[in-house]
């Protein structure tokens, strides 16, 4: 490649998934899926703008928990405080790609 050439991408769309209904999962929900490619970036990027995003949505308590994704490294879950339900419910998944 000549020139590098930072880029975001993001797509929402309507998810369906076959898989019994609870207080916590639907059969269907809306995803989002983004890519930041920077060069320099780092973990503390990445929650930076998934706490930017969330609070654009309503959603300002957050906790950020690592996981493993085969695809990224390092990984994270994101968390909410459901005040309805008065629990910590999964909101995201995230992680960085790696050269």
């Amino acid at each position: 490649q000549e020139k590098f050439t930072p880029v975001k991408y993001f797509s929402i769309d309507r998810v369906f998934r076959n898989e019994s209904l609870d207080a916590t999962h639907l059969a269907e929900f809306h995803q989002v899926e983004g890519v930041v490619a920077d060069r320099g970036l780092t973990l503390g990027h990445l929650m930076g703008i998934l706490r930017q995003f969330f609070t654009k949505l309503g959603i300002s308590q957050l906790r950020f928990k690592p996981a493993y994704n085969p695809y990224t490294e390092p990984s994270m879950e994101v968390f909410s405080y459901h005040e309805g339900l008065k629990k910590w419910v999964e909101v995201g998944n995230s992680g960085v790609f790696r050269p």
